[in-house]
């Protein structure tokens, strides 16, 4: 007779979750007419709170009022002309921001014409605070970058507003201000402004450029988006002058416009007249590499696939782009690709900056070539650049524990012989880390043991 089965344990029961943490779910069983005593408590006496409440009940009545409350704030705002100390600073930036979630979220919803000249109203206050507030940590410019994204989200579904007026306050913005926010905000509203509301706010532009002997850089700013809208190449490049079109950025620029309408005869002719110099810096610069991907683009719409394949390589050699040897490796024919790649990392190794050399090779990555790069340029790697030398210890200290070592030593050095105090901490680290990896060192190599390097470190007292 078979053994009875033994009983199996009980379950545990799980006690329910206490009540006592803040939480939602817990205020919840508060009930409606509770939390509404207790928000009435908590607003008595705070101005901001008490807006924060308005703002959530005028949402619900409907977008003329919402609209028209916070257009009250951004009043109090502009008009004030007070200036607001630090003590006061970050409960200004919640109240700001709350008005723009309130003007993005629910205003928007209900509905966007109205929506969007109120984000542009309050857009537009940042002018009125120029000088009142300081705002070290960009925390105030945070809440205006997200009102322009919130314009941009919002533009394209307001098809009913007053195109006129809205290109009249986006004009003023960019005669008044003094930072590229106007440029920004004429951009993101654009889709808003129907009808014929861009042809006349561009012949108001080109009035107040043709007016001034030095056209001020945001009116031509301004120009340029609204000859993009238009669709006018040339009037685009008209605004640049001859001395500023030979300038490899500016025909990029110019060349991805004339590619964006299919003229790929004129975006070449763009290009050749603003070709980079010959240099490897001249190659490297931000501006040329602009350049160059206009140019692959350019070639790529004119058929000519195999001149865009040397560019790409050529831009390679002068940037050791990752994107770049990518981008090469993949129009190659097949079986073509792994010489190729052999070649590049080979071309890395003589690269003549050591650091951007060392970064690609640990980007791509290959684990063998950046030891290779260490062992046998390691004297040109000092050790101030972490941010470099770092990440490649980490890619090296598995198999290739001298490599790491040696970048290891290199900014632990730097740190204790020049007194960094805020990387004494990182120093420390690295120090125990090059310890761990002496196991893995080889008998013969060519540097200090470890012990007699951790002493001489510790001869500056520095950790």
């Amino acid at each position: 007779m078979a053994e009875p089965k033994p009983k199996a344990a009980p379950k545990a029961v799980k006690k329910a979750a206490p009540r006592k943490s803040v939480n939602a779910a817990n205020l919840a069983h508060l009930g409606p007419e509770a939390l509404a005593d207790l928000l009435i408590e908590v607003a008595d006496g705070h101005a901001s709170i008490k807006r924060r409440l308005k703002l959530a009940l005028l949402g619900e009545v409907g977008a003329p009022d919402l609209a028209a409350e916070i257009d009250k704030r951004i009043d109090a705002i502009a008009g004030s002309g007070a200036r607001i100390n630090w003590r006061k600073f970050k409960d200004f930036v919640r109240d700001l921001d709350a008005h723009r979630a309130a003007a993005a979220g629910k205003l928007g919803e209900l509905d966007p014409n109205i929506a969007v000249p109120v984000l542009v109203r309050l857009v537009r206050v940042s002018e009125d605070l120029e000088g009142r507030i300081k705002d070290p940590k960009g925390e105030l410019a945070a809440v205006f970058d997200q009102a322009v994204a919130d314009v941009a989200r919002l533009s394209p579904k307001a098809l009913t507003l007053d195109s006129r007026y809205l290109a009249d306050a986006l004009l003023a913005f960019v005669e008044s201000a003094s930072t590229k926010l106007s440029v920004d905000l004429l951009r993101a509203a654009a889709p808003a402004l129907a009808g014929d509301a861009v042809a006349v706010l561009r012949g108001k532009v080109r009035e107040r450029l043709a007016a001034q002997r030095r056209p001020d850089p945001r009116l031509r700013a301004a120009a340029q988006v609204l000859a993009d809208l238009e669709g006018d190449v040339e009037g685009f490049a008209a605004l640049f002058t001859d001395s500023q079109q030979v300038l490899p950025p500016i025909g990029a620029q110019i060349a991805r416009r004339h590619l964006a309408v299919g003229q790929v005869a004129q975006a070449l002719a763009a290009l050749d007249r603003s070709a980079p110099g010959p240099s490897l810096a001249e190659q490297a610069d931000v501006g040329a590499v602009a350049w160059t991907q206009a140019r692959i683009a350019a070639l790529e719409a004119a058929g000519e696939t195999l001149e865009a394949q040397a560019t790409r390589w050529s831009s390679f050699k002068a940037t050791l782009s990752v994107d770049a040897l990518r981008a090469f490796l993949k129009g190659l024919p097949d079986f073509e690709d792994v010489e190729a790649e052999e070649q590049a990392l080979a071309y890395a190794q003589s690269y003549p900056d050591p650091y951007k050399a060392l970064a690609f090779l640990v980007a791509w990555p290959s684990a063998a070539e950046a030891a290779r790069l260490v062992m046998e340029r390691g004297p040109a790697l000092h050790g101030d650049r972490p941010e470099v030398l770092e990440p490649a210890a980490r890619l090296l200290e598995h198999r290739y524990p001298l490599a790491a070592t040696v970048l290891l030593r290199a900014m632990v050095d730097d740190v204790v012989r020049f007194g960094r105090a805020d990387r004494y901490g990182d120093a420390a680290r690295w120090l125990l880390e090059a310890e761990s990896l002496v196991p893995g060192l080889p008998d013969d190599m060519a540097i200090d043991d470890h012990a007699a390097w951790a002493r001489r470190v510790a001869g500056y007292r520095r950790l």
